[in-house]
């Protein structure tokens, strides 16, 4: 029994371990080359990805939620509801990523007028370009997620990595290729962005309606059903206000920062980049928690929920661990193909070294257990803890580390590691815990 188990968890963590792993280092590929352009773009770059991270949240929770429900649903043996609610999320998801498109295209300007005026305008310029490219793609990321969310929750990884593995070798060679032949600048990074993401969703939607697996998917629907989707929006409305507040939370962090300087901006984006990489351990196990705690919690099986809450967190603080010395052995110098500005290179170095140190005792517990316990409906008790995590030691350690103690982006830095502390301790907590037994849907 328990070698079989073992089997079903390598079958799903490896496949999700190497989509996460072709993303990420596409994405560092595409940010080395970005800023192989200068840090004025470099820091833009950064700043768009702060806005779109508020915004890629809302959406990204309905994926979360159906990947829930689904699971949920197949634990209990009820795919006529999965199939249902798999529908209607994909509509709703639709409809919210093109307000959102259009509003990031329409009002891009303005808003990093807004949000970082205080920037170079180099700096906006690079932004307002790359923000253009992300808004019109993000219908399509969206679909990819939510398409990716059903998938995983009957037990496919196979088609999101064929997806992702696609679509990640079209961003880096049109984004080559852009940027070498076509001499096309911040927009080379835009192009191969929007190609990349068109390719995933299509191959996405291929395998969820022509190549059904389990669920088998009734054509799309124009019209939603508030009633179908309650329990998807029960775990992604708290979720999203959770993210949005976080994310939020972050941006206004990246406003702190936008009066430090280019070079803080920029090697906050290269620091950031290095960080996804090495946190792929953590991030798999961020993904591949969700469906298995909504299986068992969906079977009814209490004790069985709580042994794979506590083991996916075990597993992602181990994984996490290895990783984090593997990295400083043989990669640890890594930031130096970003860049060649010795000040941008300090402030990196310093960054990830610190990131490398705390990341294995307390990230895990701050981002892969929480996603645990919304798998069991339990999104409210996460949004709550974030929300208050988020401005009493985020935000205001942020400002008053950085800015008002004047240690800049270690400061803000030092505000990140402060409020991951304090998540860890009642997200952890949480899990022994019977409150989240009468979540069940």
């Amino acid at each position: 029994m328990k070698s079989l188990r073992a089997y079903r968890f390598v079958n799903l963590y490896l496949p999700v371990m190497l989509e996460q792993t072709l993303s990420t280092v596409s994405t560092m590929l595409g940010t080395m080359l970005v800023s192989g352009l200068g840090t004025a773009v470099s820091a833009g770059v950064g700043m768009v990805d702060q806005i779109n991270f508020v915004f890629m949240n809302i959406l990204t929770c309905i994926a979360t939620g159906i990947t829930a429900i689904v699971s949920q649903c197949v634990g209990k043996g009820d795919i006529k509801k999965a199939q249902e609610c798999a529908s209607h999320s994909i509509t709703i998801s639709l409809y919210a990523s093109i307000i959102i498109s259009a509003f990031l295209m329409i009002f891009r300007t303005p808003l990093l007028n807004m949000l970082f005026g205080k920037a170079e305008q180099a700096v906006l310029d690079s932004a307002s370009v790359y923000l253009f490219f992300t808004s019109i793609s993000l219908p399509f990321l969206t679909l990819f997620n939510v398409f990716t969310g059903i998938r995983r929750a009957t037990g496919d990884n196979l088609s999101p990595l064929i997806g992702a593995f696609l679509s990640n070798i079209f961003y880096v060679i049109i984004t080559i290729f852009c940027i070498k032949v076509l001499k096309l600048g911040i927009s080379s990074v835009g192009y191969g962005l929007l190609a990349s993401r068109l390719i995933s969703s299509s191959i996405l939607q291929f395998f969820v309606y022509f190549k059904p697996r389990i669920l088998k998917m009734p054509k799309p629907t124009i019209k939603v059903s508030f009633n179908i989707l309650k329990p998807v929006l029960d775990i992604a409305i708290p979720n999203s206000i959770d993210g949005i507040i976080f994310n939020g939370g972050k941006l206004l962090v990246q406003v702190f920062m936008s009066g430090m300087g280019t070079a803080a901006l920029s090697a906050n984006t290269i620091s950031n980049s290095i960080s996804n990489f090495i946190q792929l351990p953590g991030k798999t196990f961020q993904v591949t928690c969700v469906p298995s705690t909504g299986n068992a919690y969906g079977s009814g099986d209490m004790q069985r929920t709580k042994k794979v809450m506590l083991s996916q967190t075990l597993g992602a603080n181990i994984s996490q661990l290895i990783m984090n010395i593997l990295f400083y052995i043989f990669c640890s110098k890594i930031y130096m193909l970003y860049t060649k500005d010795t000040q941008v290179l300090e402030y990196s170095h310093n960054l990830i070294n610190s990131f490398l140190i705390l990341s294995p005792i307390f990230w895990a517990t701050s981002f892969m257990t929480p996603s645990a316990l919304r798998a069991t409906g339990d999104a409210k008790f996460t949004m709550n803890i974030s929300v208050i995590s988020l401005i009493i030691f985020r935000i205001f350690f942020s400002w008053l580390l950085g800015v008002y103690f004047d240690y800049g982006i270690y400061g803000i830095w030092a505000g990140m590691y402060i409020d991951w502390i304090f998540r860890s301790i009642f997200y952890f907590s949480r899990i022994f815990s019977k409150k989240w037994h009468a979540k069940n849907v």
